[in-house]
């Protein structure tokens, strides 16, 4: 029962219009980024360098691609999905009938989440292998290999702006604040995940930070291991499931 209403309610949301725009957005950055990340600024290209102490093209684009792409998507694209999660609901009356039927408040705000999780995973994915083929044709060195197991990594950073703005939305209950409060929180976020490579001194300040787990594997391009995959995704996964926990025991307390 659980599993079909999660399907049934990806697919839902899948058709809103909402999600189309926010498909089109990630289809022109599929398509736009490699062009613009084939030439960028030469204060751009300067500072990148000495970032990363490298002038390959492959990671200079890399660098790009998730920050002034990548994470501005998922963003936007996470407040999208899940911004109002159950507040239209409650608003309209729909909330009271949905909680008669044989699930709990707490599973209902998990199978919408996870389905809203599905749903991000379905557009980001899609915007990367929409965007393989025209940046290996158009970038000199391409490197699937890590430009696959970054988008791994980053998907998991993906689901957490999901799952945050699910839990900011039922601890709100507000449609239009708790969208601001999740865009302000999340932007914070973005804006500090590269602040490790910024300024070394600072990197402690990373670890709290979920965006800044879903970019490590940038640090890690000329050594790259599969612990530098497979422990981001674990510490991601833990965040995820503590923000989860945390809007469900909300939801257990919140009236109808």
């Amino acid at each position: 029962m659980k599993a079909r209403f999660l399907w049934l309610d990806m697919r839902a949301t899948l058709g809103e219009r909402k999600t189309w725009l926010a498909a089109g957005m990630m289809i022109y950055a599929a398509i736009s980024m490699p062009f613009v990340a084939a030439k960028p600024p030469e204060h751009v290209l300067s500072a990148l360098k000495g970032w990363f102490s490298t002038s390959d093209p492959f990671i200079l684009f890399l660098f790009i691609w998730t920050d002034l792409a990548m994470n501005k998507c998922i963003l936007i694209l996470g407040v999208v999905l899940a911004g109002s999660l159950l507040i239209r609901e409650r608003e309209t009356g729909q909330l009271a009938v949905l909680l008669s039927k044989p699930i709990s408040p707490a599973s209902y705000f998990l199978a919408r989440t996870l389905s809203a999780c599905a749903v991000m995973g379905v557009l980001y994915i899609g915007t990367h292998l929409a965007a393989w083929p025209i940046i290996a044709r158009s970038l000199p060195g391409f490197r699937p290999g890590l430009f696959f197991a970054s988008m791994t990594v980053h998907l998991f950073a993906a689901f957490f702006t999901v799952c945050f703005s699910a839990l900011m939305a039922v601890l709100i209950q507000k449609r239009a604040m708790a969208g601001l409060v999740s865009l302000l929180a999340l932007s914070m976020l973005v804006s500090m995940a590269f602040i490790g490579f910024y300024n070394p001194a600072w990197s402690g300040i990373s670890v709290f930070n979920p965006l800044s787990h879903g970019i490590s594997v940038l640090g890690h391009v000329d050594d790259l291991r599969p612990g530098h995959v497979l422990t981001p995704i674990a510490i991601l996964v833990g965040m995820n499931a503590a923000v989860l926990a945390l809007g469900a025991l909300r939801v257990r307390q919140m009236e109808v």
